[in-house]
């Protein structure tokens, strides 16, 4: 059932295993058949591939800074974790009986790391080519969706409230530059709260550039405790 959710059938069965595979559950077994900790480090470098590549060629006029930014949304705890649900992830997992009592599979960082560990033995038992299809098959809409509206938060209208609050003003956003060909296009616009807090964002439409910038903007805020 996973493998058709998964878009993709495994010629070692172990490996799938193993991935869904909680320590908490090899610890009650009798028999101690990995957990996957291990996969999680290798799935880590291989998503980090995936989606380097996808966003370097999506994203052509894009700088490496920029790139490294929208990367970092993708593969926080809390994204990796909405993809896992999409493919019910948590449903499939082998947990020992207190972490499944605690809710286990319904946890955002251990539904993130058995993401990673389920890409690393796809990985290793077809190879990065075959990784990258199956992952992109699966996701490809969801991560478009994640970069047009980060987390899914009104960042722009959580930063009014603080700007309001805070200085007594509220943020001003400007598009300054487009880029890319009319069917996928790069925003570039830039959010002005003071003469000391402003950025610029970036995004497939000027909606996700201003959250872009306005979750940065509120990031450095928390940084300097405003």
């Amino acid at each position: 059932m996973f493998q058709r959710r998964l878009g993709y059938c495994f010629t070692v069965s172990q490996r799938l295993g193993r991935a869904l595979t909680h320590r908490s559950y090899t610890a009650e077994a009798a028999e101690d058949t990995g957990d996957y900790e291990t996969l999680e480090f290798l799935g880590d470098a291989v998503l980090g591939l995936i989606l380097g590549t996808y966003l370097y060629e999506r994203y052509p006029h894009c700088n490496e800074g920029q790139l490294s930014q929208m990367r970092s949304r993708l593969v926080s705890e809390i994204s990796l974790a909405g993809l896992a649900r999409q493919i019910d992830l948590g449903d499939f997992l082998l947990l020992g009986r207190g972490e499944e009592s605690s809710g286990g599979r319904q946890k955002d960082s251990l539904l993130a790391a058995a993401l990673e560990a389920v890409l690393a033995a796809l990985y290793l038992d077809a190879g990065l080519q075959r990784a990258q299809e199956a992952f992109l098959s699966c996701f490809a809409e969801a991560i478009k969706r994640r970069l047009a509206s980060p987390q899914g938060q009104d960042y722009k209208g959580l930063l009014q409230q603080k700007g309001l609050g805070a200085f007594g003003c509220v943020p001003t956003y400007q598009t300054v530059r487009e880029e890319g060909p009319p069917h996928q296009k790069t925003f570039h616009v830039r959010l002005s709260l003071t003469p000391e807090y402003d950025c610029i964002g970036i995004g497939p439409s000027k909606k996700a550039a201003g959250q872009d910038a306005a979750e940065q903007l509120l990031r450095l805020l928390r940084q300097h405790d405003i």
